[in-house]
């Protein structure tokens, strides 16, 4: 349930009108990841996964081109619970704007990160070696943790979500119901590579190495979609440092893989030689905004 005093979600003003205004929560369900309790296959009561997700738009820590960021408190369901004082826990929530195609960036996020390997939203110890940089480097998580992408559902029970290519981002047409929203984990700021150490700017430029050697790209590579924050995040948080910090890559409303783009660019068929171009396009772009030449690399 999303209570959204302040309209962050843009539910239309009719809508506003015949559900009773802003003081009514909207319903939400998950559409992506899956779990086995979504088919039918485990019996589990509706009260014991209803969580309550609360919106202000002072809150707001981020805006892009198709959406904008939000920092929210959220009250888990039972049995689960917070260690804080009124039992939330805090969660970066992002909604799209009212177009279909900025709908469609935050469907296609939602499904990139459901289909990620748990093991890349997971803290590690130890160092990998990783090709094109001459030293190991940190192994830790890649990405944030991901926990859902949500569409709205109307009075009826329907599920309001646009998921179709007709409209193109030159030419958008709008959308009439709530936003969807994307929760994860939220993972700092930008950075900013001119004050980093080598070790820093290679500690990043691994991140997008370790997601091509699994096949994905995140699509749309530049120093605003690379957090920091202070680490390392298997400490606590009194203990965490910026002179130990942790990276994340976020945004990949643009994000593929190979088998998705494969079989949607070419109906079954396999251009593996045009895939490796836009790895090597995107490789190219993650130097620059790095700030990485081939000196110690």
């Amino acid at each position: 349930m999303v209570h959204d005093p302040q309209n962050a979600t843009h539910q239309p003003k009719e809508v506003l009108e015949r559900e009773g205004g802003l003081s009514k929560p909207i319903k939400y369900i998950r559409l992506f990841p899956e779990f086995a309790r979504d088919r039918g296959e485990a019996d589990a009561s509706d009260d014991a996964r209803v969580a309550h997700l609360h919106f202000s738009k002072a809150n707001r820590f981020g805006m892009g081109n198709h959406s904008y960021v939000y920092r929210t408190p959220l009250t888990l369901p039972p049995p689960l619970s917070a260690h804080s004082h009124d039992g939330r826990v805090t969660v970066a929530a992002k909604l799209a704007y009212s177009r279909c195609s900025a709908h469609n960036l935050l469907r296609n996020e939602g499904r990139v990160y459901g289909a990620f390997p748990k093991h890349i939203q997971q803290e590690y110890c130890g160092y990998n070696i990783v090709p094109q940089c001459r030293f190991p480097v940190p192994a830790t998580a890649i990405v944030p943790k991901f926990y859902g992408y949500y569409v709205p559902v109307d009075e009826r029970g329907n599920v309001q979500d646009c998921h179709h290519d007709r409209c193109s981002e030159a030419d958008p047409c709008n959308v009439d119901w709530p936003s969807p929203i994307l929760l994860m984990e939220e993972c700092g700021n930008p950075v900013e590579p001119s004050k980093f150490t080598i070790d820093q700017r290679t500690e990043c430029f691994s991140l997008i190495q370790r997601l091509h050697y699994m096949d994905l790209t995140q699509g749309s590579f530049y120093v605003r979609n690379i957090m920091i924050q202070p680490g390392p995040l298997t400490v606590p948080p009194a203990e965490r440092s910026y002179d130990t910090p942790s990276f994340r890559i976020i945004d990949f409303g643009r994000g593929d893989d190979w088998k998705t783009y494969s079989r949607r660019r070419y109906s079954g068929g396999k251009n593996w030689h045009e895939w490796q171009a836009i790895l090597g396009d995107e490789i190219a772009r993650a130097r620059n905004e790095l700030l990485i030449d081939d000196f110690g690399f």
